[in-house]
């Protein structure tokens, strides 16, 4: 499964007014929603992907110049040295979307809302390790959604918006 970085480029409206804008890219979500889902397509964005018509244009150069080992382990190490400032929240909520569009034309949209998506990721990690260790979940590998259930989203303080 492939998805070109910077595709599919749009603007979302989240149910709670404020947008943001997102473009496709690669990621473990798209990997874990194509095998828990078990459907044929599946896309993924994110609002960390640049959307500008200039940059989107690049990235499949840039892509190509680091699938270079040397070239890409010379991003790695500056991307590493680089500063980084605090930043204020850009919004209230973190938010994951999916929309599920059936062959008869059904359509149905779903949103996750988070306070803090990186708070959200390590409550996700500590709310899956405290049920392994309980003996809660099904052997073998799994996505933790897969393995637990999708009540391990609201287990870890998410709520689930949908349509």
């Amino acid at each position: 499964m492939t998805s070109r970085l910077g595709a599919d480029p749009q603007q979302l409206i989240f149910p709670d007014g404020e947008s943001a804008k997102s473009a496709g890219v690669s990621s473990g979500e798209l990997l874990a929603a194509h095998a828990v889902s078990g459907a044929p397509f599946v896309t993924a964005t994110s609002a960390l992907v640049p959307t500008a018509p200039l940059i989107r244009a690049l990235l499949p150069l840039l892509g190509r110049l680091l699938s270079v080992p040397a070239l890409r382990r010379l991003a790695v190490d500056r991307l590493g040295r680089a500063p980084v400032k605090a930043a204020p929240r850009p919004r209230k909520h973190s938010w994951g979307h999916a929309v599920v569009e059936w062959a008869d034309g059904t359509r149905r949209e779903g949103w996750l809302r988070a306070d803090d998506g990186m708070d959200f990721t390590a409550d996700v990690t500590a709310t899956v390790t405290e049920l392994l260790a309980r003996g809660v979940g099904r052997p073998g590998a799994w996505t933790p959604a897969a393995a637990l259930g999708t009540d391990l989203a609201t287990t870890a303080g998410g709520t689930f918006v949908l349509d």
